[in-house]
């Protein structure tokens, strides 16, 4: 049985799945110019306020750990690229 921690988790990565989808190449730009948080900042709201609005008294660290991994791993792609 799943416990809450992993339904957070899972949430977290579906979230930031989706806002690498649909934001794939601002995200790409935004790394290279260093100004992700400029150039998404309304798109990382809304994830946020999603991720609030269905973990209720969650811990926003999942959240972040999550998103902070996946775009290391998309520069260490651009950067060999």
């Amino acid at each position: 049985m799943a416990t809450k921690s992993d339904k957070v988790q899972r949430l977290a990565r579906t979230i930031i799945a989706d806002f690498f989808l649909y934001n794939q190449d601002k995200i790409d730009v935004a790394l290279k110019n260093d100004n992700l948080f400029e150039i998404l900042e309304g798109e990382i709201d809304d994830s946020i306020k999603f991720f609030k609005e269905h973990v209720k008294g969650g811990d926003l660290t999942v959240f972040w750990d999550t998103l902070f991994n996946r775009l290391m791993q998309r520069e260490a792609k651009l950067i060999e690229g």
